[in-house]
Order: structure tokens, then C-alpha cells, then sequence
């Protein structure tokens, strides 16, 4: 057997059986970000461009306009990669957030699609609120009719002390399913994490998420400055047991973060991404 034939066809079957199980109650596009996915694929506390995908009760502490974009090769299998482009906006004392991303499952018609728009509000300086919109696609052959969804999402962010930040975040607040005939229930995954600065080089990351359809996955991750605008970052997650990796690097208006994790079955996933502050 051909390995172009393992690559378009069974690799794509395997992620269908591990990501999307149940009916495709489940969903094999997650895009987090280089930098969150150096630590674990921590994503409720950070303030930064990818806040819009990943917690928009923290866009609202965002104060420029920035974009970003991201690519993730999924098991570095070439025909299983997740790209990702996001942006933010400071706009009437709220900030606005919009991202789209594709997974390509090893052919053109065979994937799934994800655009979402949030927005984040300061209360104070140490809350902030925000919710999104987010619509889905999944992708099939002709002779198979596409998906979709709509669904809600929810977050909050705080600062309790000094050093120590609380994020929350909720997806599928509304309950969605898939227009399918047993109407499956998209994800439900509730987040909660919390990050604490030991020292100026030094923050520590520990969070939890529960997916109703999942075991609880708890997620521990740091990151370090090693000299002035480089960072090195550590993080593993539990259910399955994985390990990631991540660099990062800010230049003026420029950060560059690249992550590599490594699942027990499937293997490692690079992952790479460009934020530009505006």
C-alpha cells in the first residue's frame, strides 16, 4: 500500500474516529495558538490577539490592534494541517475579535471550517467579560451532505492579586448541535485556569477543562525568559498524557512562537505563528 494512499485515507479515518466520535458529537479543529500550544494548549488567561479564540472574557483587557496567524501540522502528516488567522480591535470602549480557521483532513473535500466573531469588556482593572459567536462546517464528498453549527461562548477573566490571574471560559453555551438527523450535540467544554507570576522571567499555568463527552483534562505549563524577548516554554496535559514544547520571540511590534508537542499514539505536531501588534 502506497504511502499517499496511508496519508489521504486512513491517517484522516483515524482523527475522524479519535476527534469526532459519537455522531461527529465531537470536533477535530482546536486551533489555540503557538504560544498557548507550547504550554499545553493553555488558553484561559493569557491577553493577546488569539483571546478572541480562546477565552473572549480576556480580549476585553487587550489595548492594541493586533493580527495573527498560525499553522499547525497536525501529527506532521503534510495533509493534516490546521491554519488559523485572527484579529482584534479596541473599538467604543469594547474590544472586537474575528478569526477563521481550516482543517484539511488529506482531501480538498474533506475537512472542516471554523469562523467566529467575539467581544471582551473591562468592567475594571481587574475584571473582564466577553462572549462570541462561532459557526462550524464539516466538509464530505459530494455524494455525503456538509454540516454545520452555530454556537455561543462565554468567558471571564480576573485579577485577584497582583501576581495571580483567573481565567473561565465556556463553549457551546447555547447547547448546538449539527443540522444531522440524530442532531449531535457539538462540544461543551467548560475552562478554568489560572496563571501566577513568580518572579519577572518566571510564570507559572495550571488549568482544567471538562468536555461533557470526556474525562477531565488538567493542563500544567510555564514559561521563562531567558534574556530580553526570548522565552522558553514547557506545559503537559493529562487524558492522554502529553508533552509540549515552545519558543517565542518579540521584536518591536513582532512575536514569533513556534511549539511542538507529542501525543502517546499519533505522534508529534508542530505548530507555528506570527502576532503583529498594530
Amino acid at each position: 500500500m502506497s504511502k499517499s494512499i496511508l496519508r489521504q485515507f486512513f491517517i484522516p479515518l483515524l482523527l475522524c474516529i479519535v476527534f469526532i466520535p459519537r455522531g461527529f458529537a465531537q470536533s477535530a479543529l482546536t486551533p489555540v495558538g503557538a504560544r498557548a500550544a507550547g504550554m499545553g494548549g493553555i488558553v484561559s488567561v493569557d491577553v493577546d490577539v488569539w483571546s478572541a479564540v480562546n477565552n473572549p472574557g480576556s480580549l476585553g483587557m487587550l489595548t492594541d490592534m493586533g493580527v495573527g496567524v498560525s499553522h499547525e501540522q497536525r501529527f506532521a502528516v503534510a495533509d493534516l494541517g490546521i491554519s488559523t488567522v485572527v484579529g482584534a480591535l479596541p473599538l467604543w470602549g469594547n474590544v472586537v475579535g474575528a478569526y477563521v480557521s481550516s482543517l484539511n483532513l488529506g482531501m480538498a473535500s474533506f475537512g472542516e471550517s471554523l469562523a467566529g466573531l467575539s467581544a471582551g469588556r473591562k468592567l475594571n482593572e481587574y475584571l473582564s467579560v466577553g462572549v462570541g459567536i462561532e459557526g462550524r462546517m464539516l466538509h464530505f464528498p459530494q455524494e455525503y451532505r456538509n454540516l454545520w453549527a452555530v454556537s455561543g461562548r462565554a468567558g471571564i477573566l480576573a485579577r485577584p492579586t497582583k501576581n495571580l490571574w483567573l481565567g473561565f471560559c465556556a463553549t457551546n453555551v447555547t447547547l448546538s448541535a449539527w443540522n444531522s438527523e440524530d442532531r449531535s450535540l457539538l462540544p461543551v467544554v467548560f475552562t478554568l485556569g489560572a496563571r501566577y507570576t513568580v518572579a519577572t522571567p518566571v510564570q507559572l499555568y495550571a488549568e482544567v477543562s471538562k468536555d461533557i463527552y470526556e474525562a477531565l483534562r488538567v493542563k500544567i505549563g510555564t514559561e521563562f525568559t531567558v534574556v530580553q524577548a526570548l522565552y522558553l516554554r514547557v506545559g503537559i496535559i493529562s487524558a492522554p498524557f502529553e508533552t509540549h514544547f515552545g519558543v517565542g520571540y518579540a521584536h518591536k511590534r513582532f512575536r514569533f512562537d513556534a511549539a511542538l508537542s507529542r501525543h502517546p499514539v499519533l505522534g508529534y505536531t508542530p505548530t507555528g505563528g506570527i502576532n503583529i501588534q498594530l
